[in-house]
């Protein structure tokens, strides 16, 4: 583990860090009224990591991905990103810059079919959503490899597909903008075990080639997968670093995990 990949249980990370990382936060606070959903969080992600976001329901994790995506503007603090202040673009500014966003709940179009999913996908890329304009050369080359990679039925809507099946396709489609950093809600809500397998090594695959950051209460799946880990509890992160170190650390025990043991 690197200097930078040390454990930061005060949740602050130094100015050089924050200048050479991939992403990074910097005391970012989100505050609705008196409440601090997001209370001064620092942490930094190299480029190519997977990085996890844990922590109990109201720990301010999805609040977080939101002031990174940019749908909500924070209180106080700094976001970079690729060495750039984004902290005042806005959400197709950052879009464009190469950050994309899978949601908790599957945001697709029901009552088209896989393929045509894929297809609006690289439209938006190509920032044309009319879908009788052709967008460029290979487009169906392109589709056919997404279709492979998910291994989903093209002709069928997507309103009826498995539950597990939306969320690889949404997931399919966010990487169609071919973005640098995704960004994963809750990618597991909801579907089942065997399903759960599937998303999970379809993330193993992603990894290879996008920088991410993943919400996720699996615990077993945070730690089979996860480069480094970030625990917030009640807005604050209480403990950073490798699965090892998370699991020892006796604070995270008591908020989050309970006495959970990885056998």
């Amino acid at each position: 583990m690197t200097d930078q990949q040390a454990t930061r249980t005060d949740g602050k990370v130094s100015a050089s860090t924050l200048d050479d990382e991939f992403l990074t936060l910097a005391d970012l606070t989100k505050e609705f009224g008196s409440l601090a959903a997001v209370d001064s969080v620092s942490l930094s992600v190299p480029e190519g990591e997977l990085h996890s976001i844990i922590g109990p329901n109201g720990a301010g994790k999805t609040t977080l991905f939101s002031l990174i995506a940019g749908s909500l503007s924070p209180t106080s603090g700094e976001i970079r990103y690729r060495g750039q202040n984004i902290t005042d673009r806005d959400e197709y500014q950052r879009a464009q810059r190469g950050i994309s966003r899978v949601f908790q709940i599957a945001q697709l179009f029901p009552n088209l079919t896989v393929r045509e999913n894929i297809r609006l996908g690289l439209q938006a890329r190509d920032q044309s959503m009319n879908p009788f304009v052709t967008v460029g050369d290979g487009t169906d080359e392109a589709i056919e490899r997404m279709l492979d990679r998910l291994n989903l039925p093209p002709e069928i809507t997507a309103e009826n597909l498995a539950h597990g099946d939306k969320k690889k396709l949404e997931m399919g489609i966010s990487i169609t903008s071919d973005p640098d950093l995704l960004l994963l809600d809750e990618p597991t809500s909801g579907v089942s075990a065997g399903e759960s397998e599937d998303i999970i090594d379809l993330i193993d695959e992603l990894r290879d080639d996008f920088t991410i950051l993943l919400i996720e209460h699996d615990v077993d799946m945070v730690l089979k997968l996860s480069d480094r880990i970030t625990v917030l509890h009640q807005g604050r992160v209480i403990s950073q670093g490798d699965a090892e170190t998370i699991m020892a650390d006796e604070e995270v025990q008591r908020a989050y995990l309970g006495g959970y043991k990885n056998d």
